[in-house]
Order: C-alpha cells, then sequence, then structure tokens
C-alpha cells in the first residue's frame, strides 16, 4: 500500500509538470482581451433617492481599502493559505488533489489557486473542465501573474467570486447576508463568507444553516493552523450563531414607469455601444451610476392629483408628463395605475408597448403656430359653422364643432379660446397637412402624423410625451429641446456622460409664440380650460375626442410644461364617470390644475416673457385699425412688429362752414365807376373767404412712411389663400 502510495504521488506530480508544460508551450496571452466583469448598474433621482439596480451579475466593486483583513485572511485559509508563496500555481496542491481524485476515481478537488480561479471567473465562466482549458487557465495565471501585484490579484478575485444568493463579490454578499458594509465584518461572519466560496449552493446559510455552520468552523480552525487566530478565539466564535438575516434586503425598484423610460434612453443612445448588445451590456454589466431627472416631490404631487381625481374602482387611468422647459428634463411622468398589473407605459405611447391615443382639440395649438409661421394672422377670420369638405381623393370629410358652437365668422384666435373646429378645418386644408407635420415635428412630436386634413382636429395617435414636448416648446419661447430622463451617468471608468439632446431654436418665432400664448392664457380664463385655474399666468388647451375615448389637458407656465391624458386602457367611451361625461375641461384639466397648484406652491409668480426684439406695443384707433392719435384715441395692442400699422387714423371732417349775410348788388355802373367787384369778381372772391373760414388751424399731419426700426407690413393672406 505504501509503495502504491509513492506511486500514486509520483503520477500526480508527473501529470502537475505535464499540464505546466503543455501551459508553457501555449502562445502568450493578451490581457488587453480581459472581458471586464459585470457590475450593477444603479439608478437614482435627480436629488439621490434610490429608484433601480439593474443587473446580470448583482456585484458592486468593493475598493482595496474596503475589504478587512479578517476577510482577506480567512478566504485565504479555506481557499489557497500558500497564495503569497507561489507563482500563480502550487503543483503541491495540484498533486494533492490528483491524489484524491484518482483514489475516490471521481474529481472532487481541483487544485487551482485563487490566481487560477480568479482566471477562471473571468475568462471561463462555463467553460467545460478539460485538460486543454486547465492548461490554458494556468497559462493565463502565469501572464496574471507576471502583470498585477498578489493585493491586487487577490481584491479582483474578491470581487468576480460567486457567494450565492445572487451576490457576486464580497461586497454585495455582506449586504444579503448580514445587511453592513463588508467593512465592518466580524470574524464569524468573514469565517462564513470565506466557507460559502467552495460550493454557494451547498453551503447556503438560508437553506442549510447546518452545513454552513460546519463549514464556517471548518475555516475558524483553518485560521488557527496558519496562525491567524488562537484556539481560544476560534472556539468562541464556533459557539456564535451564523448572523445571517433572515431575508435578503429587498431592493424594489421605485417609480418603474420612469425608469424603463430611462432604460429605452440608454438603449437608443449609440455613445453607450455601437449596437444593441452592446448597449445592453452598458447597462446591465457596466456598472453605470444613472442619475436621472425625476424630481421625487414632483412625482408624488402627480401621482397625488390622479389618485385624488380618479381614485375610486373602475375609473379611467391617467397619464400625466411634465418637463421643465428649459432644460428639457422630465421630473414627473404617471406611466399607469399599477406596474405589477401592466408594464405598458401610457405616457410613452407606442415606444412604452402600447399605442399613442387621440389629443383631439390640445393638438390645435400645433396648427395654430404653423399659420402664425406662414404669415395667417391670428385676427384673420375664416368661417365657423360646420361643414363637409370634398378633399382631393374624392372623399367627404365632416366636421362638427364639439366642444364649442359658432356661426358666421371668427377670428383665429378666438376660434381657438372657444375651440371651434370649423376654423380649424378650414385653416388646415388652407395650411395643408404636409406644413402643420412639419410644424409638430419642430416641435418635438415624435410620432408618425398621417397626411390627413384631419390631423387639425387631432385625429392622429401621440403620446402624452410627445404633447408635453410641444407645449414646453412654447413655455420656452419657441425654442425646442429634446426631452430627456437623464441628467447624467457615471460610467464604471468614471467618464460622466450627459444627455445629447437635439435642440430647435425657433420651430416658433418668439413674436408668434407670444402671441399664441396670450390666446392660450385666454383658454383659462375665460374659455374651454376655466377647470385648470391656478391663480397665475398659466396657458392651455383642452382635447376631447368624439367619441369620448380620449381626454386631454395640456398647458404650461414659464417654469413647467404638463400634459395629462384620461382613458381606459382599452379605449372606451368616458360617459358617465363620477356622473360626468369626461371632456378635457373636466377631469384632465383638474388633475392638471392639482398637480400645478402643489408644484408652484412657494415659487415666485412668473408672466411670460415679452419678446421686444419681435413685438411691438402700439396704440390702436378701434375703428380704423390704425395708429393712434390726438384726434382718435386708442387702446394699447402688442403685434409683431412687421404687422404693425404705419399710418395714422385719418384726420376728422371738417367742422361745417358758418353762413354768410348777402351782399347788396351794386350796379354795373357803381363797379365800373367805384371800383365796386362785377358778379365774376364777387364769387371769385366769396370763395376763397369761405375756405380760410371754414379751414382752422390744421394740426400738423403725422407722416405715413414707417419708422426706421417699423418696417412696413407685408401683406396678409386671406383665408382663400
Amino acid at each position: 500500500m505504501r509503495a502504491r502510495g509513492r506511486l500514486v504521488r509520483f503520477g500526480a506530480t508527473a501529470l502537475g509538470v505535464v499540464v505546466f508544460a503543455g501551459a508553457c508551450s501555449l502562445a502568450p496571452v493578451d490581457l488587453k482581451k480581459e472581458r471586464p466583469l459585470a457590475v450593477r448598474t444603479t439608478i437614482v433621482a435627480s436629488d439621490g433617492t434610490f429608484l433601480a439596480r439593474l443587473f446580470e451579475q448583482n456585484r458592486v466593486l468593493a475598493e482595496e481599502d474596503e475589504i478587512p483583513s479578517v476577510l482577506e485572511d480567512a478566504v485565504l485559509a479555506a481557499e489557497d493559505s500558500r497564495f503569497y508563496e507561489h507563482p500563480g500555481y502550487d503543483l503541491r496542491s495540484m498533486a494533492r488533489a490528483a491524489v484524491v481524485n484518482l483514489d475516490r476515481g471521481e474529481v472532487t478537488q481541483g487544485g487551482s489557486t485563487i490566481t487560477q480561479q480568479y482566471v477562471k471567473n473571468t475568462f471561463f465562466r462555463n467553460a467545460p473542465r478539460t485538460f486543454k482549458r486547465k492548461a490554458r487557465e494556468l497559462r493565463l495565471a502565469i501572464e496574471i501573474e507576471r502583470r498585477y501585484s498578489k493585493d491586487e490579484i487577490l481584491d479582483r478575485y474578491l470581487n468576480t467570486v460567486y457567494l450565492g444568493q445572487g451576490a457576486y463579490g464580497v461586497k454585495v454578499a455582506a449586504k444579503i447576508y448580514f445587511g453592513r458594509p463588508v467593512s465592518s465584518l466580524t470574524l464569524r461572519e468573514a469565517a462564513l463568507l470565506a466557507g460559502i466560496i467552495k460550493a454557494p449552493s451547498f453551503f447556503d446559510p438560508r437553506e442549510h444553516p447546518k452545513r454552513a455552520r460546519q463549514r464556517r468552523n471548518y475555516v475558524l480552525d483553518r485560521l488557527v493552523v496558519v496562525n491567524k487566530i488562537d484556539r481560544a478565539t476560534a472556539n468562541e466564535a464556533k459557539r456564535s450563531d451564523l448572523g445571517v438575516l433572515p431575508d435578503p434586503p429587498r431592493t424594489r425598484t421605485r417609480q418603474p414607469y420612469f425608469v424603463e423610460a430611462v432604460k429605452r434612453e440608454i438603449m437608443q443612445d449609440r455613445r453607450f455601444g455601437a449596437g444593441e448588445n452592446q448597449r445592453a451590456r452598458s447597462l446591465y454589466k457596466g456598472g453605470l451610476r444613472v442619475e436621472t431627472t425625476l424630481e421625487p416631490d414632483l412625482q408624488a404631487a402627480a401621482e397625488r392629483a390622479v389618485e385624488n381625481n380618479l381614485g375610486l374602482p373602475g375609473d379611467p387611468e391617467a397619464s400625466l408628463v411634465a418637463i421643465r422647459p428649459s432644460t428639457g428634463a422630465i421630473v414627473a411622468m404617471v406611466g399607469g395605475r399599477d406596474w405589477n398589473l401592466s408594464q405598458v407605459n401610457l405616457a410613452l405611447g407606442k415606444e412604452g408597448g402600447g399605442s399613442g391615443r387621440q389629443p383631439g382639440s390640445s393638438f390645435k395649438p400645433i396648427v395654430a403656430a404653423a399659420a402664425l409661421e406662414q404669415g395667417v394672422s391670428l385676427e384673420t377670420r375664416f368661417a365657423a359653422g360646420p361643414a363637409s369638405f370634398l378633399l382631393a381623393d374624392g372623399s367627404t370629410w365632416a366636421v362638427h364643432n364639439s366642444e364649442g358652437t359658432a356661426g358666421g365668422t371668427l377670428p383665429l384666435g378666438e376660434a381657438t379660446v372657444r375651440s371651434v373646429n370649423g376654423v380649424y378645418a378650414r385653416l388646415a386644408l388652407d395650411l395643408g397637412p404636409p406644413t402643420i407635420i412639419n410644424q409638430a415635428k419642430l416641435m418635438g412630436i415624435r410620432s408618425k402624423l398621417p397626411v390627413y386634413p384631419s390631423i387639425a382636429l387631432g385625429s392622429a395617435q401621440v403620446s402624452v410625451l410627445d404633447m408635453a414636448t410641444a407645449y414646453a416648446t412654447l413655455a420656452n419661447n419657441g425654442t425646442a429641446i429634446e426631452p430627456t430622463t437623464i441628467k447624467k451617468v457615471t460610467a464604471g471608468d468614471g467618464e460622466i456622460i450627459t444627455p445629447d439632446q437635439k435642440l430647435v431654436p425657433e420651430a416658433v418665432s418668439p413674436g408668434n409664440n407670444y402671441l399664441l400664448t396670450k390666446v392660450l392664457e385666454q383658454v383659462i380664463e375665460r374659455g374651454t380650460g376655466q377647470a385648470a385655474e391656478i391663480g397665475r399666468p398659466a396657458a392651455g388647451k383642452t382635447g376631447t375626442t368624439n367619441d369620448y375615448n380620449d381626454a386631454w389637458f395640456a398647458g404650461y407656465t414659464p417654469d413647467l410644461a404638463v400634459a395629462v391624458w384620461v382613458g381606459y386602457r382599452y379605449p372606451k367611451p368616458m360617459t358617465n364617470v363620477h356622473g360626468l361625461r369626461v371632456s378635457g375641461g373636466t377631469f384632465p384639466a383638474a388633475i392638471w390644475r392639482d398637480f400645478m397648484l402643489d408644484a408652484h406652491r412657494g415659487l415666485p409668480i412668473k408672466r411670460f416673457r415679452l419678446p421686444e426684439s419681435d413685438l411691438v406695443t402700439v396704440l390702436i384707433d378701434p375703428a380704423s385699425g390704425l395708429l393712434a392719435a390726438s384726434w382718435c384715441p386708442g387702446k394699447p395692442k402688442t403685434m409683431l412688429r412687421q404687422l404693425a400699422p404705419t399710418e395714422y387714423c385719418p384726420l376728422p371732417p371738417p367742422p361745417p362752414v358758418p353762413t354768410v349775410s348777402p351782399e347788396p348788388i351794386p350796379s354795373p355802373s357803381e363797379t365800373r365807376a367805384g371800383g365796386k367787384p362785377d358778379d365774376k369778381e364777387k364769387a371769385d372772391r366769396k370763395t376763397g373767404a369761405e375756405s380760410d373760414q371754414a379751414d382752422p388751424e390744421p394740426s400738423p399731419e403725422p407722416s405715413a412712411e414707417p419708422k426706421k426700426d417699423e418696417p412696413k407690413p407685408s401683406p396678409k393672406p386671406s383665408p382663400t389663400d
């Protein structure tokens, strides 16, 4: 038996030599191809509040000074006590493992060093056990030992090793098992973690506490053997319980609808990878820290506004998106009622997994912006009544005034306040769908719009985010900024990535934007949106579809732009909700109002900024529509500088001529002899006298020429042009 043992040991040693020789014969290894560790991504709100963790391997890298020496000692005692002595491989351990495996007739020991285990975790995560793989593993271990110090290798290993319960690396394991930072681990806890490494499932302390205790005690004994602790200390630690939390701490994703929007934005950004797979790796394995734009207090206000208005069983759902106009930051998003019931984000429309919704008349400000940009004035009058229009393709488009009734003609501005469909139908036919679609895209609408004139009345499907973005353009003096959920991303290597947002200056010229905003203020003051009144300057528009499936209110202040949609997830008419037929001026306007009151509480009141370069305020004579003068007092009116009149109102008519007493008619002889005028001379003299008497002292007539800074107005196109 003794001879057989020597033979086995000799054979095992020879096997180790063969493996080593095979490893050395392999080509040198390029460590630059080393795959980076999969590290989890953390997503937080704008104030640092935790929102979510994303990972395929739940790992957070521990810094060198975070890992306590008691844990390092325990791991080395259990896994590789000669770590600081060998060059990355240990023939003695390999031989010992070979003997055991040959005696038992199966592979029960590996004989790998910590360096080799690190190589396996990093380069051969799922590779089969073969001689070639072991040789390759050894060759890589030699390269690793040449490249890094022993302490660096140990730290790398402790960050790669799997410790069960989904924990990769000791930093996450300390949180999952003990709920504490790795730096504060005690001797008994360190010994338990070190013991788990050998077989995480078999020694799981929650599933198999007896096995885990035995394994922990084995590690404590090993610490005594390698002179890291004395026997008394080990025995005291053995008598203690495992100290493991009954359940792992749960890190439930907060605001899942918003988090999904963040993930979608990163997956569309080529800076995180050229292809989808690369971007997914960055997101789930890249160790990103994503600081988002979400403001928790505003998110809470949004959810509260929805719940307070539509919180009963069977109520329709509501979606809300709030944007900071000056930055495009999405600060609040209500995407649905319950993520557990539906993962469709109603705020994102088709991009959120669902469908868009028809915006109804809330789309009209976009059409009005298109008209203003084409030179149509808000004073331009259109026929307002319902009608049927014959379209170019031979079809008929029947238009009714659903939100407001009107006949005769109305100016475009007043038709907007009263939401008169008849006016907007005729305007759409004048402008043409391509002009409207182009304006919508400039203002931030990303949904595809059909080339039909009915889009002017909100027949196309859009998302709540689309509408919030378009109204944010109006709130930002006409400059469109691409919306974003991200404030900044810190990559694993420390690189800072900020949003790359598309900017469209003057998507609506500032002057036209201001004039349209003043009209939309009147929608809230006296039009269809009076339920949205918040006691400070605000502009907005209602929207209701003909079938009452969708109801909207979108509006803005200088600080926030907000769109609210109300409807059922699976569309059906809302003809009796709390006894009301739901239109844009009911629940959507009320939700908008409640949210905006919360969001603006304590903020100074701001008025919409008058763009002096594009607008001028002048006194206008109401009768003539021309500039007022001393003889025709007028009222102040703000208008585009190029459309302001340059002529003054007409002079008043002259006063009536006084009656002159008739003179006696002299005889011809008297005229000739005494120098008295004849009839012709008298008539000429009389006419001249009356003109002098009838003409009062005239006021100097103002020049009809335009001022240097007030160019002549361009001709206004008629509604039928």
